[in-house]
């Protein structure tokens, strides 16, 4: 075995920096697979001569509490690349794939580790080349070059294999599936044209598509017409935006069955995958999707590609300006709008008979969903202690921002005049007050948060939804007024642990 030096310069200072990266996990293993994938499209061509036309990238990823290894058969790194590829921020000459900017690797092994080693085999070369990185001693003697070790092997092997150990993270519990399921839709591209295989510790990762409604044109429905014609609700869309012109080319969808975690856009550069994925990070600009209680909210969703656009180096975002998304919104929502198959309407407007199988569905996801919260829930009041009596025969204060309705109802030989109050108050802190004054002739006043997160995330846009939601809310608070009315002087303990439950809910929406 013979030895030569690989310069890491300019400077090392920057390898202490790079360990306190905002990096998330998922993110920093997709560098790696990003250069296995780019060897594999630059030598494409080579790879399948040799090997066949059905050769295919496999990227092997391990990780066990002290060691996380990412192995491939892609064509390895060139002696073209070598020097370059250990040098901090030196960009390759081709800066039109995966690998643009000169840093992934380093800064991906450096962020996960003290210690790493690369092992690569180029095809159609005989070195086996290995680097062997150790950080702390590198600053601490501010090392510039590093040992290369060589011997040879057979001319048509080719792999890279890079091993992180005295790891600074290791991988746990939900961050694994965060990292299996991120990185099955971040090449969900390759995946699905069985261009690529990933597996993590030998689990196949594998992407999977919703279910696009097959339904009719709500106008059909609503018009009531005989057997309205079923409409696959998928379109295709390009266009063209900002100074530049950069090109938008992709679809949407309207979803099977409505999620709130699973809906939104997916935006990809050259096929990777850069902004909308995984749960609840789907992009969903307020613009088209409104608020995360609408429809279009929980069934949209859909692919855009954008191969001209400029990323961050970390490639979890684009760098467009406000002006340039602005735009960019605009003629999505414009082709979103288009006949036919206006999806935007359609994801709005559309309801599915209730009486339908797909009720015991969403009606299951939502129970599966909601049995995982209570704890959480609960655990707020475990130090709380409601307050005596509160005084409620005054007015409630005037939120600044509401609607009001009022009806006189009769009860228990009195007339009860009672004012429902919507209050959109950013501030506000109670998802539900109550006010009672007079003792014959009641004037009971029931005040429900509209911003407050619970009621934003979880209660729909459409008149039906709201109504069942108020009517819910006022049945607690008469529920309390008569209670209190029949003796119970503790009446309002259910109301205000229901309050203090809800404030731990997510935020309010910015109106």
């Amino acid at each position: 075995m013979t030895k030569e030096t690989v310069s890491i310069r300019p400077s090392v200072g920057y390898l202490s920096i790079l360990q306190a990266i905002n990096y998330r996990a998922w993110y920093a293993m997709a560098e790696f697979v990003d250069n296995s994938l780019q060897s594999y499209l630059q030598n494409k061509q080579k790879l399948r001569k040799f090997h066949g036309p059905n050769f295919k990238l496999k990227i092997a990823i391990y990780v066990t509490p002290s060691k996380i290894q990412i192995v491939d058969n892609a064509a390895g790194i060139t002696k073209q690349d070598f020097s370059r590829a250990f040098r901090a921020a030196a960009r390759p000459e081709n800066r039109k794939g995966l690998s643009e900017f000169g840093m992934g690797m380093k800064t991906a092994a450096v962020w996960f580790s003290q210690d790493w080693v690369v092992k690569t085999k180029p095809f159609g070369e005989r070195e086996l080349k290995i680097v062997k990185w150790d950080i702390k001693n590198i600053v601490k003697d501010d090392i510039e070059e590093l040992d290369v070790k060589k011997s040879e092997l057979p001319i048509n092997q080719h792999y890279t294999d890079i091993t992180l150990t005295n790891l600074n993270r290791t991988p746990r519990g939900q961050t694994i599936k965060k990292i299996k399921d991120h990185l099955a839709s971040m090449y969900r591209c390759f995946i699905e044209k069985n261009e690529v295989e990933i597996r993590y510790n030998n689990e196949k990762l594998k992407y999977e598509k919703p279910d696009v409604l097959q339904a009719p044109y709500f106008r059909d429905v609503d018009e009531q017409k005989k057997n309205p014609k079923k409409v696959t609700w998928e379109k295709k869309f390009e266009f063209k935006y900002g100074q530049k012109r950069r090109t938008a080319t992709g679809y949407a969808n309207i979803r099977e069955t409505a999620s709130t975690k699973d809906a939104g856009f997916a935006l990809f550069r050259r096929n990777r995958l850069i902004m909308g994925v995984g749960e609840n990070e789907g992009y969903r600009p307020l613009e088209i999707f409104k608020a995360p209680n609408s429809f279009i909210y929980q069934r949209v969703f859909g692919e855009i590609h954008l191969d001209d656009e400029e990323v961050t180096h970390t490639k979890d975002n684009f760098q467009w300006t406000p002006d340039e998304e602005s735009e960019f919104l605009k003629k999505l929502k414009d082709e979103l709008e288009k006949e036919p198959k206006a999806i935007l309407s359609q994801a709005d407007r559309f309801r599915k008979d209730r009486r339908s199988r797909d009720l015991r569905i969403q009606s299951e996801e939502g129970l599966n969903a909601s049995i995982k919260k209570i704890q959480g829930g609960i655990a707020v009041l475990e130090d709380y202690k409601p307050p005596r009596q509160p005084e409620i025969s005054q007015k409630l204060p005037e939120a600044k921002t509401k609607e009001r309705k009022r009806k006189t109802i009769r009860f228990e030989g009195n007339d009860w005049t009672v004012e429902q109050i919507l209050n959109y108050d950013k501030d506000e802190t109670e998802w539900l007050k109550v006010s009672e004054i007079g003792k014959r002739k009641k004037e009971i006043q029931i005040q429900i948060s509209m911003t407050m997160g619970f009621t934003a995330q979880y209660f729909g846009d459409q008149p039906d939804e709201i109504e069942g939601m108020l009517l819910l809310a006022s049945y607690i608070a008469l529920g309390e007024v008569v209670a209190r009315n029949r003796g119970d002087s503790k009446a309002h303990n259910v109301r205000s642990y229901l309050n203090e439950i809800l404030r731990s809910q997510p935020p309010a929406l910015d109106y």
